[in-house]
């Protein structure tokens, strides 16, 4: 019994004690766990900082892997076009820079030479006769050297900037030849960006090829000129031939290293540079932000500023850190580059040493050799340089190219516009309709209209009905996807394109006043007939700003390049732009909602003067009020990218079941309620 008892309470307490094991173990096990979770958070971590540091070197790789995927054939053909391009715009551009660049190369060897035989001349013969006839050679040969490098350099500087114009010129008619539509991509408009900056700012491309072409041709030639001068000693040295071959491999391995090193440093800097430029671009946006003064307001109110510095501090970082890899890996390149350079020069010494204590050589010709190898290895890492820079330019053509040749999709037709004394121009749409590239919807779908010379039609609708591209189609800013838009019963893509645009007026919602004077944007032009322009002025309001500004037609608007420049209000502007579209005389005026900031009393005061000023001409009113109808006999009525009606003011009113009933009656209750409540 007893002995059982003992068993039964050893039992118990073995029971107690495995519950409080448990516990433990349950608490080790936590606390364990606890641990590996840490451990795998900090691992986490780590991971994601490696990630992000190898993301950083990976933004620099990814340039290094595009430019090696370049083959060699398809960069002499990239450069046999640069080249092509260079000689036909630059007008002997090219054969100056070469001509320059070879009197640099030849000047010094000019010098080394006649140095070395007044060296001789001195510890030799002592002959008067001919030491004044090598001092007077030298110096005429320098003083005709450095002249003509003078003028040539001039004549650089002239034809430089007369190049650099004309690049400027291709590129500005290859934007005015781009199709609108191919403006608002985000692909052209990111290309466009790229190209500028590097062809601009950072003097890639053909600034490149410039400076490289000239650069290689001028290190080829000192090479061939340092090979000139030294040849004398390998022939006079030939009896120590062990010698000689043990002295030319190790000259020719250290001027190997040292090239090497010399192109590995250009291809970091390549890369360094080609990263920050990436990166660039969104900064430079930020920047954009900071010089355009009509943003200033609400980056002070909203405190916006804040902001934008983050961002561009970020992105300061990030070229920061990018030169600092690219120091880290040059510093080993640099040391084992300057060293090898410095043996070569050493072993080069003793060579030339030896052969004047030999009596093989004078010490005026150690002078000419050492100096010579010298400038060898000079040229030598220069033409690597230039090889490396020009591949790595390569890929900057490679997209200053692609942006040249992107095509206009646009048919330009060739049919001049017919110019008809009656003014009688018959524009319909038949079947229209069209979607913005990269979108699957519809912004205008299946419109079928007609309207002629001398009529007032008003097109409303609710913002996003497809109004404004409505007339963007009529004035062939986009073509339609499907149907046609005849003019005359004539495809309006037939047309020359140019004739076709002149017949169009348009004052659109978002217009733009340029930083010329007040004549040139109401004219468009920088010759105009001040009376024309003054009487468009007059009648469109602007009486009192011609009578306040002495300066009249000649006054400048905004201060984006003149410090005298006059700032507008929002309705001088508008009465401007009111003009300009007057001044034009185009048989069609369009307007896409340019009073759309203001009240509907200021609208209808210009709208009934806009009216006046195009009494006999085809408008076109695009609102979303309905105070432009009053003026028209014609309205069609867009909703969700459809003509869903059409017909005079009185027949749309009587369709109480219809769109035009519902925003009329809605607009007119909101500003009955409005009045009531002021």
């Amino acid at each position: 019994m007893s002995a059982n008892k003992k068993a039964e309470g050893s039992k118990k307490a073995e029971d107690n004690r495995k519950p409080e094991g448990n516990k433990k173990s349950e608490g080790n096990k936590k606390a364990e766990g606890n641990k590996e979770s840490e451990d795998n958070k900090k691992a986490e971590g780590n991971r994601k900082s490696e990630g992000n540091k190898k993301s950083e070197g990976n933004k620099e790789s990814e340039g290094a892997k595009k430019a090696g995927k370049l083959q060699l054939g398809k960069v002499l053909r990239i450069y046999r076009r640069a080249f092509g391009l260079m000689c036909r715009e630059s007008g002997g551009y090219t054969a100056v820079l070469i001509l320059k660049d070879v009197l640099l190369a030849c000047g010094p060897y000019w010098g080394i030479w006649f140095g070395a035989r007044l060296l001789d001349e001195i510890t030799g013969g002592r002959s008067p006769r001919l030491l004044i006839l090598y001092v007077v050679l030298l110096l005429l040969g320098n003083l005709a050297l450095h002249f003509l490098w003078e003028f040539v350099s001039a004549l650089e500087g002239q034809k430089r900037f007369e190049f650099s114009q004309k690049e400027r010129g291709i590129f500005t008619r290859k934007v005015m030849e781009f199709d609108y539509g191919l403006l608002e991509e985000e692909r052209i408009h990111v290309l466009y960006k790229q190209v500028v900056r590097e062809t601009f700012n950072e003097r890639k491309n053909l600034e490149t090829l410039r400076r490289g072409l000239p650069g290689l041709i001028r290190s080829l030639v000192g090479m061939g000129l340092s090979v000139a001068m030294v040849w004398e000693l390998l022939v006079k040295m030939s009896d120590y031939g062990l010698m000689m071959i043990l002295f030319v491999l190790l000259a020719a391995g250290g001027i190997r290293v040292s090239t090497r090193c010399a192109a590995a440093l250009s291809r970091l800097s390549l890369e360094c540079s080609r990263s920050i430029s990436e990166n660039c671009v969104e900064r430079d946006g930020y920047l954009d932000y900071f010089n355009q003064y009509e943003r200033g307001k609400e980056i002070r109110i909203y405190q916006i500023g804040r902001l934008m510095i983050d961002r561009l501090l970020a992105a300061h970082h990030f070229n920061d850190r990018a030169m600092d890899r690219r120091t880290h890996k040059g510093i080993p390149v640099e040391i084992t580059s300057g060293f090898t350079k410095e043996a070569t020069v050493v072993l080069i010494y003793c060579v030339t040493g030896f052969a004047a204590l030999t009596g093989r050589i004078t010490l005026g010709g150690m002078t000419q050799y050492t100096r010579s190898i010298e400038y060898f290895i000079q040229h030598m890492r220069h033409c690597w340089s230039c090889l490396t820079t020009l591949w790595f330019n390569g890929e900057y053509l490679e997209r200053y190219f692609e942006f040249l040749d992107t095509p206009s999709q646009m048919k330009k037709g060739c049919l001049p516009v017919e110019k008809r004394v009656d003014g009688d121009y018959r524009i319909r749409f038949e079947h229209v309709s069209f979607r913005y590239p990269g979108s699957e919807k519809y912004a205008l779908k299946d419109i079928d209209m007609e309207f002629r010379i001398g009529e007032k039609l008003a097109v409303v609708g609710m913002n996003g009905s497809g109004k404004t591209t409505f007339i963007k189609l009529l004035c062939r800013l986009y073509d339609p996807t499907e149907g046609t838009v005849y003019m005359n019963g004539i495809d309006i893509r037939r047309y020359d394109y140019r004739e076709y645009m002149s017949l169009f007026s348009v004052l659109f919602q978002d217009f733009k006043l340029f930083s010329f004077t007040l004549g040139e944007n109401v004219a468009v032009a920088e010759d105009y007939e001040g009376e024309a322009v003054m009487e468009a002025l007059r009648r469109a309001g602007m009486e009192e700003f011609l009578t306040v500004h002495e300066t009249g037609l000649s006054t400048v608007l905004y201060r984006n390049f003149d410090k005298d420049g006059v700032e507008i209000s929002g309705g001088e502007a508008q009465k401007i732009a009111l003009a300009r579209a007057v001044c034009k005389g185009a048989p069609f005026v369009l307007l896409d909602e340019p009073t759309a900031a203001l009240d509907p009393l200021a609208e209808y005061e210009i709208y009934k003067r806009f009216n006046e000023l195009v009494a006999d001409r085809t408008t076109v009113y695009i609102s979303h009020r309905m105070s432009s109808c009053r003026f028209c006999g014609d309205i069609a009525v867009f909703h969700e990218g459809r003509m869903v009606q059409r017909g005079s003011h009185q027949s749309l009113l009587a369709d109480t079941e219809g769109k035009y009933y519902e925003l009329w009656t809605s607009q007119a209750r909101y500003y009955q309620e409005k009045s009531k409540g002021a």
